[in-house]
């Protein structure tokens, strides 16, 4: 059975969230706003991403216990070159993600500060990732200024960040560009990788914009790798199960 998940969730504790950003309106987004909006898109799992900051994931993880959502915690790494999330099990602690965050090179005044920047290349972040247990996911590869395939780094440093491998998944926001991606038939970067797609959510009207399906036996940090790895049984975007049902 294939459960609607979103992988790439913000809260407040996002300098860029709508509540910051428009001061004028007034908008007061509670955590258990964001739950909410998940569970009414039908969301089975988000993962909360934000940037170089983990201290929105333990209230949100709290009230999904209550309400029966799943959160992986995670962070939105800002790096030379671009942007990465880090994935991790359901029961990782903040603290643990803190620390990460801090062998990154991010002091607290930096925290939820996405124009913050690593002194790492996105590769190096993504092998920090693996090594501390998490799965890393290139964001919004094809979007501007941050995806680091549409940024403006020469093309020798787009091709060693794609080659990772640390890389698990690529994250598009353009979904007809997959089917290149997957197979490698993208000049300049061969390499296959699975594909996903992300809300990329700064306000709770955004969840579940641009989720993917996947269908494991666990829904866990093992069921999502499985989904990477076995990504063409296990993963399908909202425009395969359209294209199922219509025959």
């Amino acid at each position: 059975m294939y459960r609607k998940i979103d992988l790439h969730i913000h809260t407040p504790a996002s300098s860029c969230y709508v509540d910051h950003m428009m001061p004028e309106a007034e908008v007061n987004t509670a955590m258990e706003d964001i739950v909410d909006a998940a569970i009414a898109c039908g969301l089975a799992a988000i993962a909360i991403t934000d940037h170089n900051n983990a201290e929105g994931v333990e209230r949100i993880r709290e009230i999904g216990r209550e309400k029966g959502l799943l959160v992986f915690p995670g962070v939105e790494i800002s790096a030379k070159g671009g942007h990465g999330l880090a994935i991790f099990e359901l029961d990782t602690s903040v603290e643990k993600l803190r620390q990460l965050i801090a062998h990154l090179g991010f002091g607290e005044d930096e925290w939820g500060q996405g124009y913050c920047e690593t002194g790492l290349w996105l590769d190096e972040v993504f092998r920090v990732i693996d090594e501390w247990g998490g799965i890393a996911i290139a964001a919004h590869v094809d979007r501007r200024p941050k995806g680091f395939l549409a940024s403006d780094e020469p093309l020798r440093d787009k091709k060693r960040i794609h080659s990772s491998n640390h890389l698990s998944a690529l994250e598009l926001t353009i979904p007809s560009t997959r089917a290149p991606w997957q197979n490698g038939l993208m000049p300049h970067f061969p390499k296959k990788y699975p594909c996903i797609q992300g809300s990329d959510a700064h306000e709770p009207k955004e969840m579940g914009r641009r989720p993917i399906y996947i269908d494991v036996p666990t829904m866990d940090l093992g069921g999502l790798r499985l989904a990477l790895r076995e990504h063409e049984a296990r993963i399908r975007f909202p425009e395969d199960l359209e294209q199922a049902n219509e025959h």
